[in-house]
């Protein structure tokens, strides 16, 4: 991983054990980057690296995104992604009604449910923790919508388009009828004075690109 000013690079294959994510998802997001607004690569001795907070940061926000329009039920997709959630909170994270799906899912886990990061030792039991970032990429990743196990699918999202109803999204509609001719990097600057939230440039990225494509609400 080698570092520059001060930043961690991470070259594909750090990533991959980082993140856990497999050589192909990682080779899609990269493919798919004009789309989703995936960092810029950095050339070291030939290999692609990229900073590793940047790239996190929106790859964790990609999920959410993707997390929210694979979910029938609302998902609660707030909080630090490095957060460790137990049982309860996590079926909160997941939109489910209660945690007996979370226990449900321990011993006999869907498709793509991802194993607990850590577990608590209580006297009695063991209680399984999950980062936060990890329940996200399972709504994002996961084939079916509702609570999995067979169930039938559910409506589909209630966003049309990313970001449809978001307010940083009329913002970017705002940035770009006042500039019509800026580019993301030009608007990125202004919009970031403009939330009391900071958001990172990857994330006002793909904001813009859903403002252009959708000029007006639906």
């Amino acid at each position: 991983m080698p570092a520059k000013t001060g930043r961690t690079l991470y070259s594909r294959a750090d990533l991959r054990k980082v993140h856990k994510l497999s050589e192909p998802t990682l080779q899609n997001l990269w493919t798919d980057r004009e789309n989703n607004g995936h960092p810029p690569a950095e050339i070291i001795d030939g290999v692609m690296h990229w900073d590793g907070d940047e790239w996190a940061t929106w790859h964790h926000e990609l999920q959410r995104q993707r997390a929210a329009a694979n979910t029938t039920n609302p998902p609660k997709l707030d909080g630090d992604p490095e957060d460790m959630v137990g049982p309860a909170e996590a079926a909160k994270v997941c939109g489910f009604a209660g945690s007996e799906t979370i226990s449900h899912y321990i011993k006999n886990p869907p498709e793509g449910w991802p194993e607990p990061d850590d577990w608590d030792e209580l006297p009695t039991r063991r209680r399984p923790k999950w980062k936060r970032w990890r329940l996200w990429q399972y709504l994002a990743d996961r084939k079916g919508k509702g609570h999995a196990g067979g169930r039938p699918s559910g409506p589909r999202a209630r966003v049309a388009y990313p970001y449809q109803g978001d307010e940083r999204l009329t913002l970017a509609r705002q940035a770009i009828a006042a500039n019509p001719q800026a580019t993301n990097a030009e608007l990125i600057p202004q919009l970031l004075e403009q939330t009391e939230k900071t958001y990172s440039r990857p994330t006002w990225n793909n904001i813009l690109k859903s403002a252009r494509e959708h000029p007006e609400e639906d």
